[in-house]
């Protein structure tokens, strides 16, 4: 598909109706559509250069910026999705069902292997998966929340019951020393990715909606289904929590991500519009509306570069670019 670039104004009433302030629009963003069939799950590369998506039945992974489709896969429409993932090489995809695990080697399309995985309970699923290239490491979160650590290299398997519930969140840090994991028990851990014991834990009051961790876990978001919000310093001398602050009694968090000079937090709503904030202070700068083609739009993914580029991908196939040095400028 031909690249397309689209301007839009978008009128953000859901935003009213919940008592937000209305959403910016940029009339010279840039937006690339990648199908026209809404997407179920999506994830944003590491270079922010590929996506994978899952549409129905059919996983596609496409170049972000000439929205070329580079590898497309047909999964068995019976079995359940459970996560994807992309190695940060781009050269394998992961995909989780409920108990097994499908890697493929995009450079040849050719199917890695098939591999099932367990949990504490005979009854746990898999609730959140991510692939590592260099050596090759698989994570797999489940909704009893155990982890599971797959290293294929040394043919080694690890496992820890680090969460009392599902496991929805989990993320290796740059260096892969520590793995953040969030969960359904509202806790938010740092854990040691030799010994799987956890090194930092943060307990919130309801489940964790969305979470995020800078480059090297200096700084953690994450967010639950009640109203707490909060960016924590897991290893600085003042631990004491930094709270977002807005207008409204509460709002819903699906999506976050951390700049990596750790200046700027992006969070995705659960409607079509985001919203930046100073990570330093928890301050709201201002929200911005995506571009949508239905109602029902909302971002599934967001990822920062280091050049400060926010990149959202939304449920309607839609990948948008925000430069978040000239935003913050113009509102300065």
């Amino acid at each position: 598909m031909s690249k397309q670039i689209i301007y839009a104004v978008v009128s953000m009433l859901c935003l009213v109706l919940l008592g937000c302030s209305e959403a910016k629009k940029d009339p010279q963003n840039e937006f690339n559509y990648l199908t026209e069939a809404p997407i179920d799950l999506g994830v944003i590369s590491n270079d922010a250069a590929a996506v994978a998506f899952l549409s129905g039945s059919l996983v596609t992974v496409s170049d972000i910026n000439t929205t070329k489709i580079k590898n497309q896969f047909q999964l068995n429409k019976y079995k359940k999705v459970t996560g994807i993932s992309l190695s940060q090489d781009n050269n394998l995809l992961l995909v989780g069902f409920e108990n097994t695990l499908n890697v493929w080697d995009l450079k040849s399309s050719l199917l890695l292997g098939q591999f099932t995985v367990a949990g504490h309970s005979e009854f746990a699923k898999i609730s959140k998966v991510a692939i590592y290239a260099n050596p090759v490491l698989v994570l797999v979160g489940m909704t009893d929340g155990t982890l599971n650590l797959i290293d294929f290299e040394n043919s080694l398997t690890k496992q820890a019951k680090l969460h009392e519930a599902r496991i929805s969140h989990l993320e290796l840090g740059e260096h892969r020393q520590l793995i953040m994991t969030a969960g359904h028990d509202g806790q938010v851990k740092l854990s040691h990715i030799d010994s799987l014991k956890s090194k930092f834990s943060y307990t919130l009051p309801k489940r964790v909606t969305s979470a995020a961790t800078g480059l090297k876990n200096e700084t953690l978001f994450v967010s639950d289904a009640l109203n707490e919000q909060l960016l924590l310093r897991p290893f600085s001398n003042t631990r004491e929590p930094i709270k977002l602050v807005y207008h409204e009694r509460f709002r819903w968090f699906r999506a976050a991500a951390l700049s990596p000079s750790g200046d700027y937090l992006a969070t995705g709503s659960s409607k079509y519009w985001w919203t930046l904030w100073d990570a330093k202070n928890g301050r709201e700068i201002d929200a911005f509306a995506i571009e949508s083609a239905t109602s029902t739009a909302m971002i599934l993914d967001m990822h920062f570069s280091k050049d400060n580029i926010l990149t959202t991908l939304s449920s309607d196939g839609i990948v948008e670019f925000w430069d978040i040095n000239t935003l913050a400028s113009s509102l300065n």
